[in-house]
């Protein structure tokens, strides 16, 4: 957590509360009221969701959700509201017996601690950045290595 005014001043002193968020965290976005951070952490194949509030007052009890998701998150769009999440399983590295695909998971599941899986989606080669239409029925991901824009019909998802 960064003190944004003071990081304009004095970056050395701006830091105000860290704590772990898995191995290679690599993309944030807050839910549409902003209490909860979600983190996509690569390395430790992982959906992560942080109480805003306590990453501030209480870091260390600050994880209320950890879901293990496909290999090597990247992407991640809240749908449907903010009812569930879809995350991008990049595959990044081609590990064998792995693929890339789209997990999706029931957000009010995770963070009252219950199993969230809902399943996977198939996707191109390296899903890697997803952004919702206005409209919040589609879902475009980016598939990186196979050069294509993948549109996900978020109304079909379970």
């Amino acid at each position: 957590m960064i003190d944004v005014a003071k990081a304009e001043k004095d970056p050395a002193r701006s830091i105000v509360a860290s704590t772990a968020a898995g191995c290679n965290p690599v993309r944030v976005i807050t839910s549409d009221n902003g209490r909860v951070v979600w983190v996509t952490a690569r390395a430790s194949d992982a959906l992560l969701a942080f109480s805003a509030g306590k990453l501030r007052t209480d870091p260390a009890h600050a994880l209320p959700a950890d879901v293990c998701v496909g290999e090597l998150p990247v992407g991640l769009a809240l749908v449907r509201h903010g009812s569930m999440i879809v995350v991008a399983d990049s595959n990044r590295f081609n590990v064998p017996g792995k693929s890339s695909s789209l997990t999706v998971v029931d957000v009010p599941d995770a963070l009252a601690g219950r199993p969230a899986l809902v399943g996977y989606l198939p996707a191109g080669k390296f899903p890697r950045e997803m952004a919702l239409e206005p409209d919040g029925r589609t879902l475009l991901v980016t598939d990186f290595a196979s050069a294509q824009l993948e549109a996900v019909n978020v109304t079909a998802l379970p």
